[in-house]
């Protein structure tokens, strides 16, 4: 239930540092981040009292060097998007995304208190923390794309019509969830575009929820990049011309301005399982 006036201690698990066009005009993860949460954050505070208002920590932890927060003393874990590919984990110095993947499996198994939210690399090593799969796919999927949402979407989101814009940026993908697990979105590539798990408490656990609260989700994962903006997928399409290839990289940079639902429904569904309305 949301407690007016409360502060939200988030931990960001840095996965890989920004392309350098990216950081140089958006800056790192931290301030991407950061200002996709406060943006999605203040229409929700600007319906409450300035005393009963809502306000967040963010702290970065790099798990490339293996350095991870004291979990209980956070709401929420994000973990970010990569330019790895997370299902080679057991190969030769790959080592931290096998403790990431290990230390997210500890943490959604034992602390169901906190929130663990995914993007991306993010969405794909929760996936393969918890039983499901991750593998390459057939080409890659980028810019802003319209998502075909599931019922549960619909009702996560808070979206009637059944489709989400979201920037894309990937060639990995999740074509197996886990046990337990809804499935939110999906595109024409990718059979799961984003995932959530339920509260253990939930009796309800394996089987579709028509009535639920966006605190009873524990797990809320996303392949799109909710904190992507027009400016930063048209750097990072250039960045990636060569690998995209031009078919690609031209659609891309035909879509990269169309409408983007990150901050207006992914951010405000991610302040909602935290308790945030």
């Amino acid at each position: 239930m949301y407690q007016p006036g409360t502060h939200r201690r988030i931990a960001l698990l840095i996965c890989d540092v920004p392309a350098d066009p990216v950081r140089e005009q958006h800056g790192d993860y931290t301030r991407i981040f950061g200002t996709l949460l406060e943006e999605s954050l203040k229409p929700i505070n600007e319906t409450h009292s300035v005393d009963s208002q809502t306000t967040f920590t963010l702290e970065p932890f790099d798990v490339r060097v293996q350095v991870y927060p004291k979990e209980d003393d956070y709401d929420a874990i994000l973990i970010t998007g990569a330019a790895h590919t997370a299902h080679e984990y057991e190969q030769p110095g790959r080592e931290w995304m096998k403790k990431l993947i290990e230390y997210v499996r500890v943490i959604a198994t034992e602390k169901p208190r906190i929130k663990i939210f995914g993007i991306c690399f993010g969405h794909q090593i929760v996936a393969l923390a918890m039983g499901g799969t991750c593998v390459r796919n057939t080409r890659f999927e980028v810019s802003a794309t319209k998502l075909q949402l599931t019922e549960l979407g619909k009702r996560v989101y808070g979206v009637e019509s059944g489709v989400l814009n979201i920037q894309l940026m990937n060639r990995d993908h999740v074509p197996t969830k886990p046990p337990s697990f809804h499935v939110l979105a999906s595109s024409n590539q990718s059979p799961i575009h984003g995932m959530v798990l339920f509260s253990q408490s939930d009796s309800l656990r394996d089987a579709p929820h028509s009535n639920f609260r966006l605190t009873d989700i524990h797990i809320l994962t996303s392949q799109g990049h909710p904190e992507f903006t027009e400016s930063i997928m048209r750097l990072l399409l250039g960045v990636r011309r060569g690998l995209l290839g031009p078919e690609i990289f031209d659609d891309g940079q035909s879509r990269a301005g169309n409408q983007n639902d990150g901050i207006a429904v992914v951010g405000k569904a991610i302040w909602g399982v935290m308790g945030v309305e």
